[in-house]
């Protein structure tokens, strides 16, 4: 029997806004700027033709940006949120791809999909352990896993670096960090520990345009 492994959940209260009120927030300014860059990371890493896993979809929205630059790719996406997979359907023309699932008991077969990834929606899951391993599981061989969260141990110079990027004044991004991390973000050694947990020693965690966390997992080894 395999021993149990530790469930992991986040040390942090994290508090969400209802599915009504992310989609509005998502479609502001900064939030838009910030899917575009994610978007474009994620198009330049898929393989043509790639099927692809968008855990934590929320109203669909970076799939949506996805499938523009990349009408090749085959876009699944799911959320545990009912109210937020009724938004992502009217967003789709495929409804048939956007699932009410829990990313702890994924409903595929193993070995299904390239690619797998999570914005900003792993700091929520209750044993994102658990999670990971499933995400892992449903990879081909070959496959990547990639999770983005805000990083909390962001410094002050990353918040500069940000703003001047992007033409935003520093006191709104400082701020706007400062309150959104509280809640929305993942410190290294927290993050680390869960990676650890569900895939040992294949995975990797870099910091990615200066406020986020971007981490890759590889599928497991084949049999």
């Amino acid at each position: 029997m395999r021993p149990l492994l530790p469930k992991l959940a986040m040390s942090q209260v994290h508090l969400e806004p209802p599915p009504w009120l992310y989609a509005r927030l998502a479609q502001g300014s900064l939030l838009r700027l910030i899917y575009r860059r994610f978007s474009a990371d994620l198009a330049a890493g898929l393989p043509a033709g790639a099927k692809v896993l968008d855990v934590g979809t929320g109203p669909g929205y970076l799939p949506a940006l996805l499938a523009r630059e990349r009408s090749d790719l085959d876009l699944w996406g799911l959320d545990f949120s009912r109210a937020m997979i009724r938004r992502a359907r009217r967003r789709h023309p495929n409804p048939r791809k956007w699932l009410v699932a829990d990313v702890q008991a994924l409903p595929f077969p193993a070995q299904v999909f390239d690619r797998a990834f999570a914005t900003f929606s792993f700091h929520i899951w209750p044993q994102p352990a658990a999670g990971l391993r499933e995400m892992r599981r449903v990879l081909r061989p070959g496959g990547r896993a990639w999770i983005n969260e805000l990083r909390r141990e962001s410094p002050v110079e990353a918040l500069r670096l940000f703003a001047r990027a992007e033409g935003l004044p520093f006191p709104m991004v400082y701020l706007g960090f400062k309150v959104v991390s509280r809640h929305h973000s993942l410190k290294q050694a927290e993050f680390e520990a869960v990676l650890r947990a569900a895939a040992g020693c294949l995975w990797r965690l870099e910091p990615v345009h200066q406020l986020f966390w971007g981490a890759e997992l590889s599928a497991p080894q084949a049999r």
